[in-house]
């Protein structure tokens, strides 16, 4: 590892902290998806894709979409650098759906921050099996994480807003296989 990676890795642990985002921190989020997600995707999603997609951030109805995640926010010195929510998939509530990784900046080691948080959530609820449909810009953080293909599809967000999305899962040790 580097210096400047080794640095780094010190300046985030001692100033980058985790927590639950609230209806408060709306504002804040709303920005970070809008921002990231056009600055991110260039080339991977139409525009009329990244229209639809920020007017479902800006619409009231991105805040049940919100409300429907736990989610977390990497803070900075106060500021919002990244999220990502997780929640039980489907009506099984055998898997965990990872929901999108938003970060300000790419390649500092925040997603894999966030990530790695909300996956030690999921393990600590019961769950070993854990799913993510990404855009395709994402989809080589996730393998690097452990993630593997899945399918690729379109995933829904609202009636307004499809996107173009891979489709990955992880299997994790059991915490129960964990304590044997």
């Amino acid at each position: 590892m580097s210096r400047m990676n080794t640095d780094l890795d010190n300046v985030l642990d001692t100033r980058l902290a985790l927590r639950p985002i609230g209806i408060d921190d709306y504002s804040a989020v709303r920005h970070l998806h809008t921002t990231s997600l056009r600055a991110q995707t260039y080339g991977v999603l139409s525009d009329a894709e990244v229209v639809a997609f920020v007017r479902l951030v800006y619409s009231p109805a991105y805040a049940a979409i919100l409300m429907k995640e736990d989610v977390y926010g990497a803070w900075l010195d106060g500021e919002l650098v990244g999220t990502v929510g997780w929640q039980a998939n489907g009506g099984n509530g055998l898997i965990a759906r990872i929901g999108c990784i938003f970060v300000r900046h790419q390649g500092y080691g925040i997603g894999r921050r966030l990530l790695a948080g909300v996956e030690g959530r999921a393990q600590q609820c019961g769950f070993s099996r854990l799913a993510a449909g990404v855009t395709a810009n994402a989809v080589p953080f996730f393998q690097r994480q452990g993630y593997a293909l899945a399918s690729r599809g379109r995933k829904t967000l609202s009636l307004g807003c499809t996107l173009p999305v891979t489709f990955l899962r992880k299997d994790t040790p059991s915490p129960r296989s964990a304590l044997n």
